[in-house]
């Protein structure tokens, strides 16, 4: 986040990153808890790490469609823009949405420059994501200064400054980050786990007590203590000792020091500052007894977490693109379904004719079906073997009925083969019926 200075009038507000006030902290041998916090140390803290990466992973690897609205109808966009497609020349699509969400995690900012726009100029087709350490930013009066490695820049789109903020308060254009305003919180995470490293490293407490009858003097104890020392160290060597000296080691409960819970109590503390449920972290929090059903339940009370990062890469990326063309992210693709579930969710789909055959197929990765009934919502009649001969039975029977009242056998014959009911040659009339009766003075 930022310091706030205020001199003369008007009131201006110089604002410097988190990472510039970490300058300065380190400078004065300043810290929270002995442990100085800015957006990179942090990332030292497990529970900080787990959160950012897991929360950036499940937004970057979700699909991203690019489609128009025609009236109520939703059209694929192709070829897909370039700023979504390849918005760096530097990183992968993938990884360049990955910076993006973490960023946001980070500093409550995400900045780019942008390197490349489309013919008129009016949306960019690439921009390269910069470090908020390479930002500082001076506002005034609910205007900002921007620098970008001391060189001022304007925003997009009056100049190349890409800028989206995250966490926001009125009356300021710039994110707060998280890790600034929790330094304390993380700080005593990161002690813990440098005094549970120190505990198991080096005991932590003195390994035993040497007590000779009498005094050696400070001599004797300094060379009593030193092939004590030598011995416990696994040299095996044979110390020789008076005979009068006792030695007490010391055992001590590592989980007698506290560290461990406070470990666990600050990664449940961690996963409340990003919204992440402790559980997905390697830690359950304190008496909750939340349990799912199946997986796929507790992948989507993740994903229902995650609705605001989606709304939010939605609107960022959406900004980038000519209207009426929008973003979407596909965050059905991420939730892990067995194949039971999975199918019967397309049975589902397609009863209801909200989905095709084919788009079924595309989902399952496999190749389409030949023809446009296929391509309809629904599954068309005849579209099985199954289907096909429940239909052709259907049709023999109503044909066996009709024969001798309103057909003759021979037109029967005929709209069976046009059904496709392949009757032989031979095949003998009366067995769909008797021959009907001819009308008065009509002929047989």
């Amino acid at each position: 986040m930022s310091l706030i200075v205020r001199h003369g009038t008007p009131p201006i507000e110089q604002r410097m990153t988190i990472d510039a006030v970490g300058a300065l902290a380190r400078a004065s041998k300043s810290s929270y808890g002995a442990m100085f916090v800015d957006a990179d140390s942090a990332m030292r803290h497990d529970a900080v790490w787990s959160c950012r990466t897991r929360i950036a992973q499940d937004l970057s690897m979700m699909p991203v469609d690019v489609v128009r609205y025609v009236g109520d109808t939703r059209q694929d966009v192709t070829p897909v823009p370039q700023i979504i497609a390849a918005p760096s020349a530097v990183v992968s699509a993938l990884d360049w949405r990955y910076q993006v969400v973490d960023s946001w995690l980070a500093d409550g900012n995400v900045w780019g420059l942008v390197t490349a726009t489309t013919a008129n100029g009016l949306y960019p087709t690439r921009i390269e994501l910069v470090s908020h350490k390479q930002v500082r930013t001076d506002v005034f009066g609910g205007r900002g200064r921007y620098l970008v490695d001391n060189v001022e820049e304007d925003l997009w789109p009056v100049g190349r400054l890409w800028h989206v903020p995250a966490y926001t308060i009125a009356g300021s254009p710039i994110g707060l980050s998280p890790i600034a305003y929790h330094r304390a919180t993380i700080g005593v995470g990161l002690a813990a786990e440098q005094y549970g490293a120190g505990f198991f490293e080096g005991g932590g407490h003195p390994t035993g007590i040497l007590a000779p009858s009498v005094d050696p003097g400070e001599a004797g104890a300094r060379t009593l203590k030193e092939k004590m020392s030598r011995a416990l160290r696994g040299s095996r060597e044979v110390i020789i000792v008076p005979a009068d000296t006792k030695y007490t080691p010391i055992q001590t409960d590592p989980t007698d020091s506290q560290f461990i819970e406070t470990m666990r109590y600050s990664v449940e503390q961690v996963c409340r500052i990003y919204g992440e449920d402790p559980i997905d972290h390697g830690a359950a929090a304190g008496g909750s007894s939340v349990t799912y059903a199946n997986r796929s339940d507790a992948d989507l009370a993740r994903f229902k977490r995650r609705q605001f990062w989606v709304t939010k890469l939605q609107t960022a990326l959406s900004d980038l693109v000519a209207p009426p063309q929008v973003v979407k992210l596909n965050t059905s693709s991420s939730l892990m379904m067995t194949d039971r579930e999975r199918h019967e969710l397309h049975g589902i789909r397609l009863a209801a004719k909200t989905r095709t055959v084919n788009e079924v197929r595309q989902i399952e990765d496999e190749a389409p079906f030949v023809g446009e009934e296929f391509d309809e919502p629904g599954v068309p009649d005849g579209s099985s073997d199954e289907s096909k001969i429940e239909r052709q039975a259907v049709i023999l029977q109503k044909m066996y009925l009709a024969v001798g009242v309103v057909l003759t056998a021979e037109e029967a014959r005929q709209l069976a083969r046009d059904a496709g009911i392949d009757l032989p040659v031979n095949f003998d009339p009366a067995a769909l019926g008797a021959v009907p009766t001819p009308a008065p003075g009509g002929s047989s």
